[in-house]
C-alpha cells in the first residue's frame, strides 16, 4: 500500500523528521520541499528469554530505537520480553527483515547483557526495526538500561539503576535504591519511594521533576542553566542557597545526595503524593515527558 506523500516546509525540523522515519519512510527533495513516503509493510515478533541472576549482580540492556520498560519481577529470575516490529514496502520485505533482526546476549554468572545490533535500527529509506524492551527485576540487582532513540520506564524497581537516553524521557513511578538517568533530549518525572543511596537526574534539554517522601532524609541540589528551579513548601527542605536557578539544602537534616540538573527546561521538587502515573496518553510509558519551565 502506497500513502499519499506528506509535504513539509523547506526546513523540517528535526524531530519530525526522526518521528517519521521511526515509521519507515521515503525522503526525497525537491522544489516543493520534502516529501515523505510512509512504508506500508509491517512484521512482528517476541524475542523472550529468562536468567536467574544472583542478589548484587548486573543487568544491562543496550537497544537503538525504541523504548525499554524496567519493572519488578513477581519472582525470582529476570525476565525479558523484546517485541520487534518491521516496515518496510511490502508486509513480505518486512518479513525478511525481520529474519535477520538481531538481538546479542551476553550470560555469565552474576551478569546478563542484552544488545540490539545495530544495523537492525532505523534507517533511510522504506526499511526499519524497532524493537520494545520489557525487563522485569526481582529487587537487590544492578540494572543499566540504554537507548537511543526511545524512553526509559522504570516502575517499582528496588536496587542500582543507571538511565540513559539520547532522543526520550526517563519516567520512574515508586522507584527505590539508587538511580542515575542522563538525557540529551527529553524530560524526567521520578517518583522516589526509599532511598539506598545517591539520585542523579541530568537532561540537556528537558525539563526534571522529582517526588519526594517528605520524610526522606537527603542533601539536595538542583539546578537550571535556561529555567527555573522550585521547591513545593511542603518539603522540609533548609537551603543554604536559594536563587531562581539554583536550591541547595537539607531535607530533614540531610542524607543521601539527590542532584539534579537541566540546561534548557524547569526542574520542579515536590512532596511525594502517588500521582505519577505509569502511562502517558493511556499508553504503557517510556516516552514523551513534558515539564513547565518551573513555577
Amino acid at each position: 500500500m502506497r500513502l499519499r506523500p506528506i509535504y513539509l516546509s523547506a526546513y523540517p525540523s528535526a524531530l519530525v523528521l526522526t518521528a517519521v522515519l521511526g515509521a519507515g519512510c521515503d525522503v526525497h527533495v525537491g522544489e516543493n520541499g520534502v516529501s515523505l513516503d510512509v512504508a506500508g509493510g509491517k512484521a512482528t515478533d517476541e524475542w523472550t528469554r529468562t536468567y536467574t541472576v544472583a542478589k548484587g549482580g548486573t543487568v544491562e540492556v543496550v537497544n537503538v530505537n525504541g523504548p525499554i520498560v524496567v519493572e519488578a519481577a513477581q519472582g525470582p529470575q529476570v525476565e525479558v520480553r523484546a517485541t520487534r516490529v518491521a516496515r518496510a514496502k511490502s508486509d513480505e520485505e518486512a518479513q525478511e527483515i525481520l529474519k535477520n533482526a538481531e538481538i546479542k546476549e551476553e550470560v555469565a554468572p552474576g551478569r546478563v547483557a542484552i544488545q540490539t545490533v545495530a544495523g537492525t535500527g532505523t534507517s533511510f529509506g522504506r526499511r526499519s526495526v524497532n524493537v520494545e524492551y520489557r525487563v522485569r527485576v526481582p529487587a537487590g540487582l544492578q540494572v543499566s538500561v540504554k537507548t537511543e532513540n526511545g524512553g526509559i520506564g522504570l516502575h517499582d524497581v528496588n536496587g542500582t539503576v543507571a538511565a540513559t537516553t539520547t532522543n526520550g524521557g526517563v519516567r520512574g513511578t515508586n522507584v527505590s535504591g539508587a538511580v542515575s538517568a542522563h538525557i540529551v533530549n527529553g524530560g524526567i518525572v521520578m517518583d522516589i519511594a526509599r532511598m539506598a543511596g545517591p539520585i542523579e537526574l541530568e537532561s540537556v534539554n528537558g525539563g526534571i521533576r522529582v517526588d519526594i517522601p517528605a520524610d526522606l532524609n537527603a542533601d539536595v541540589e538542583a539546578s537550571a542553566v535556561n529555567g527555573r528551579v522550585s521547591a513545593d513548601d511542603g518539603l522540609r527542605l533548609q537551603t543554604s542557597q536559594r536563587t531562581r536557578m539554583t536550591i541547595i539544602g537539607k531535607l530533614n537534616g540531610g542524607g543521601p545526595r539527590i542532584s539534579v540538573t537541566t540546561v534548557n527546561g524547569g526542574v520542579r521538587l515536590r512532596p511525594r503524593d502517588g500521582s505519577v502515573s505509569r502511562d502517558a496518553e493511556g499508553g504503557d510509558e517510556a516516552g514523551e515527558v513534558v515539564l513547565e519551565q518551573g513555577r
